[in-house]
């Protein structure tokens, strides 16, 4: 980039997000995949041919929709949308589970009119239940007829334990008084750590471009923002993240000032994204950034701070808003990276609270105690070592975890 855009002068405020791109179109429907009367099932839907790429999970135990659109995605790369629903993950489910995947789409794209293997999947919620075909087959014609520009409630229907929607669009000026718009949406607020986390996310956008290019900044964003959170550490069986773009609005990337315009464009909602599915973390009342630097090299600096984000007494001392120093120095010797203790500065955001691996002052820690309170925060972690780093955000934990876990399936 020859210089710093200011992108939250682009940002959407309407509802309209994921359809604010020309030519997407969504609707949702309360078809009673999960309990009580909420939004549960989605369709998002492009008017035309879109160029669909994804990344996914790395747990080994991949549920059946993600290995339907992993297949489906190594024979083409064009499509027309996506069938979204909650409140069952279609995970653990063998090939019954993928069958139902086959079944549940062919059935969609016979309404919609549409040839085969046009459409898509995805799923979250409880592991090990088959999917209620026949729940989505009566709720289809409702759901096509109530497609629309307006997001509707597709955001509500992807949700598991979220608190809250996760929503960002983006319009964007270029010269010759060209705009192309980028929707993103997700969900995702417990079992989240890499790669990637418990998370679905939606990506719109009307620009047109290179296929390896959106496929290669996809990837490169992920790694910069998805697969750089955690709240419990556990990896999921159906994280997605898909990128739709379909050119309706007839800008194409040409210049690499444009491309790489996109790419920050695309780098600044998804970090948006992930964020809130910290800040939303099954409890959590705070979202703090974990960094690690001085490493021996970057891989080093990588493990450590996913071992401090994802210790349960570093979590705990955050909840907790205790500047208990030692819980961090004991994640860090835990992860058996290269590291003395005499070499290790510990600051919270501009508070210096160790020194060569030493307590500085009680005025320090009193003042790092009051910067705790806030829901915002650094740990920058100094091994003084070498030239590696890498950050992750987490959060605390307590309690309100424990509830929502213990009683997800009751």
């Amino acid at each position: 980039m020859k210089k710093i855009v200011d992108f939250s002068k682009f940002l959407l405020s309407n509802s309209k997000i994921i359809t604010a791109p020309k030519g997407f179109c969504a609707s949702a429907v309360k078809a009673g995949i999960k309990r009580g009367t909420l939004f549960d099932l989605g369709l998002l839907l492009s008017k035309n041919e879109t160029f669909v790429t994804a990344v996914f999970t790395k747990n080994k135990m991949m549920a059946a929709p993600v290995l339907f659109c992993k297949q489906l995605l190594t024979e083409k790369t064009m499509f027309r949308g996506i069938i979204v629903n909650s409140g069952n993950a279609n995970a653990g489910t063998g090939k019954t589970g993928f069958d139902d995947c086959i079944e549940i789409v062919k059935n969609l794209e016979h309404k919609l009119n549409l040839p085969e293997h046009s459409i898509l999947i995805a799923s979250t919620g409880v592991i090990g239940q088959y999917l209620p075909k026949n729940k989505f087959f009566q709720s289809y014609p409702l759901l096509i007829s109530q497609l629309s520009e307006d997001d509707n409630n597709f955001p509500e229907a992807i949700k598991t334990t979220d608190r809250y929607t996760k929503a960002y669009g983006l319009k964007i000026q270029l010269d010759n008084n060209r705009t192309f718009s980028i929707g993103a949406v997700a969900k995702g607020a417990g079992m989240i750590c890499p790669n990637m986390a418990t998370m679905l996310a939606f990506i719109t956008t009307d620009v047109g471009g290179d296929k390896q290019f959106f496929k290669a900044s996809l990837s490169w964003v992920v790694n910069q923002t998805f697969n750089r959170i955690t709240v419990d550490g556990d990896m999921s069986t159906n994280d997605s993240v898909f990128l739709f773009a379909n050119g309706e609005s007839q800008v194409f990337l040409n210049t690499q000032y444009e491309k790489n315009l996109f790419k920050m464009a695309l780098l600044y909602l998804c970090k948006k994204l992930a964020i809130d599915i910290v800040s939303d973390g099954e409890g959590a009342k705070k979202c703090v950034k974990i960094i690690v630097k001085g490493a021996k090299n970057n891989r080093e600096a990588k493990i450590g701070a996913f071992k401090i984000s994802n210790s349960m007494l570093v979590k705990t001392m955050i909840g907790g808003e205790d500047p208990n120093w030692g819980r961090i120095i004991a994640a860090i010797g835990a992860s058996q990276i290269n590291a003395k203790e005499e070499n290790i500065n510990i600051l919270f955001n501009e508070f210096q609270l160790v020194k060569n691996g030493m307590y500085t002052s009680q005025t320090i820690e009193e003042k790092i105690a009051d910067l705790m309170k806030m829901k915002n925060y650094e740990i920058t972690i100094d091994l003084n070592l070498g030239k590696g780093s890498y950050f992750v955000y987490t959060c605390d934990i307590g309690h309100t975890y424990i509830d929502i876990n213990g009683g997800y399936r009751s």
